[in-house]
């Protein structure tokens, strides 16, 4: 069995990645945006080494790499080396995205939604495959102010449900450009969405971008956080890697959808009130004050970015009308727990692991301007 990855060198992609190889026999191939194959192998396995203790995964024969491009047709490859794949592999899972919080539907579009399309055709080119796609719950981030306070695995994510959100509007859209393929063509696939993904349990490992690492960062430079009101499904990204390749290779995974979260919701005042047990002073303030702090210290990349994200207001739940749905994934604990998944603790320990890397990796950036 040979399965092809894309999002490979991602937050989650790279975690999954690991997950494969090990949980899996056959080639693991990556698509990778890079110039050439030295360069696309360059880069996958270096992520692999930085992700994963076990040094065998980065170095694994199975794995492979091909230079690609998910916004060109055949994802930019040429016809030959596509058909050849389309004729090898049996298993497309589809994690790569462009994650921009704040950026505009036009921007990320051809990546995620164009991405995920032509990961369809490829499905249904040469030797048919399954689709297993990775969409976030993001889908349903205003579905209370949409009317829903509450969300299944069988629930249906509409544009309402999401927000005006460009990046979420995507993922909608993907979703339904899959459930299309499903419906009409035949195409065996599933659908996985994880909640805020959280730093790895293992070592507190988080990038740059990360929403949580953004709102704590922002909170420690400005010494201030706001009433959240929001909870938010959530778990971290191994807990998720694992769980995905788990569920994926379990039998009757195709026409299921997954919520990939930790049993209970993350509260979001729970991110500052640890801020707080680590040892930063920081005062609670609310909704307007916090923008207000956030823009008095601008200079700072970390408030300069958690001021631009509007997203924040529904996320953190800074009103009562804006407070995430709950979320519900019963199902999908019950079909992790039976393939062997286990749910690691996010406890003080974790809490302090993740503070503790967030300072090491981030100390300039963290300091007052």
């Amino acid at each position: 069995m040979a399965v092809l990855l894309t999002g490979g060198t991602g937050f989650v992609g790279s975690r999954l990645c690991a997950e494969l190889l090990r949980r899996t026999d056959g080639a693991v191939v990556c698509l990778v945006r890079a110039e050439d194959v030295a360069g696309a192998e360059q880069r996958v396995r270096s992520a692999l080494k930085g992700v994963d203790e076990d040094e065998d995964v980065a170095v694994s024969p199975r794995l492979r790499a091909v230079p690609a491009d998910l916004s060109a047709d055949r994802f930019g490859l040429s016809e030959h080396t596509y058909r050849q794949l389309a004729d090898e592999v049996d298993a497309v899972y589809h994690c790569a995205a462009s994650v921009h919080l704040a950026a505009s539907y036009e921007r990320v579009a051809p990546v995620n939604v164009g991405g995920t399309r032509r990961a369809i055709e490829f499905c249904t080119t040469g030797t048919p495959k399954h689709l297993h796609h990775v969409s976030t719950l993001g889908v349903f981030l205003a579905a209370r102010e949409a009317g829903l306070p509450r969300v299944i695995e069988s629930t249906e994510p509409t544009f309402r449900t999401c927000g005006s959100f460009g990046y979420l509007r995507t993922k909608v859209g993907a979703e339904r450009a899959v459930m299309t393929a499903a419906a009409d063509n035949g195409l065996a696939a599933t659908m996985y969405r994880p909640g805020l993904v959280l730093a790895d349990s293992r070592d507190g490992a988080a990038p740059v971008n990360d929403f949580t690492t953004c709102v704590l960062a922002a909170a420690i430079v400005t010494g201030c956080y706001p009433t959240a009101l929001g909870s938010l499904p959530a778990s971290t990204v191994d807990h998720t890697a694992q769980a995905i390749a788990a569920l994926s290779l379990a039998p009757g995974a195709a026409g299921s959808v997954f919520h990939v979260m930790r049993p209970k919701p993350l509260p979001m005042r729970e991110l500052f009130e640890r801020a707080c047990e680590h040892g930063h002073r920081l005062r609670e303030v609310t909704a307007q004050q916090w923008r207000d702090a956030l823009h008095a210290h601008r200079a700072n990349p970390w408030a300069r970015a958690a001021h631009t994200l509007e997203i924040c207001t529904y996320t953190l739940g800074l009103t009562l009308e804006c407070r995430p749905p709950e979320v519900d994934g019963d199902v999908t604990a019950l079909a992790a727990a039976a393939a062997g998944v286990v749910v690691p603790e996010t406890d003080a320990t974790y809490f302090r692991r993740l503070l503790t890397r967030l300072q090491q990796d981030h100390r300039e950036s963290l300091s007052n301007p």
